[in-house]
């Protein structure tokens, strides 16, 4: 992110500040004004947003659809990354909520792993953490978890309102780094996985570029952010 400050005409408002946040939610055209005493204070006194919180929607393939139905973006707004678990709780029980309003379900929430997030995460669906105030498991929305047979790793109640997992590309890519990390061992079962595996494939003659679709480039551990 670019940090600057925007004058937008069409809504006569000022871009590029932390947005102020009630009770989770972004407080919509916050930075509005006509005087220039309020201006000069604000660039004063309050520091330009580093990040943008982007929420995007993507909508569940039904069973009459043949592609999965492209997303789309609900908001985004500038951030100072202050924001508390507890306020991310109040934003998606306030999504939740509001989507319902208008006959949309709303059946989880993805995002990067960050410890709020996570925080936040773990007290929704109860995984070694509660809200005994906020029993969001009985809520008439919820749904049941079944398991063909016994998961004795499987530490989330059965009950759930919602499901949360991280995104794709940021997942996929922390696998990758630490794929190609010196310091970090990955296993699988009993196996240890290592950039050695990666290798092997690469100059092996019976597989060519079309089976595995890699590059020795791919596999640099320089380049971090290649996905």
């Amino acid at each position: 992110v670019i940090k600057k400050i925007k004058y937008d005409s069409i809504t006569n408002k000022f871009i590029g500040f932390p947005t102020p946040l009630d009770h989770g939610v972004p407080i919509k055209e916050y930075y509005h004004t006509d005087s220039l005493d309020t201006l000069k204070l604000w660039f004063n006194s309050i520091d330009k947003a580093s990040l943008l919180n982007v929420h995007m929607i993507q909508p569940v393939q039904s069973t009459t659809q043949n592609t999965i139905p492209s997303s789309f973006l609900l908001s985004a707004y500038g951030i100072d990354n202050t924001a508390t678990a507890n306020d991310i709780l109040q934003r998606w029980w306030y999504i939740f909520n509001q989507c319902l309003q208008r006959n949309v379900k709303i059946i989880g929430f993805a995002t990067d792993a960050d410890a709020q997030y996570v925080r936040a995460m773990r007290l929704m669906n109860g995984f070694f953490a509660s809200l005994p105030k906020f029993p969001v498991h009985q809520h008439q929305q919820t749904f049941t978890v079944k398991l063909k047979s016994r998961w004795p790793w499987f530490f989330l109640r059965e009950q759930q309102l919602l499901l949360f997992f991280q995104d794709a590309t940021h997942l996929a890519t922390k696998w990758r780094n630490h794929l190609l990390s010196s310091t970090v061992e990955l296993r699988l079962g009993d196996q240890s996985i290592s950039i050695n595996h990666l290798y092997s494939i690469i100059d092996n003659a019976k597989f060519t570029k079309i089976d595995h679709c890699l590059t020795k480039s791919d596999i640099n551990p320089k380049d971090r952010q290649k996905f």
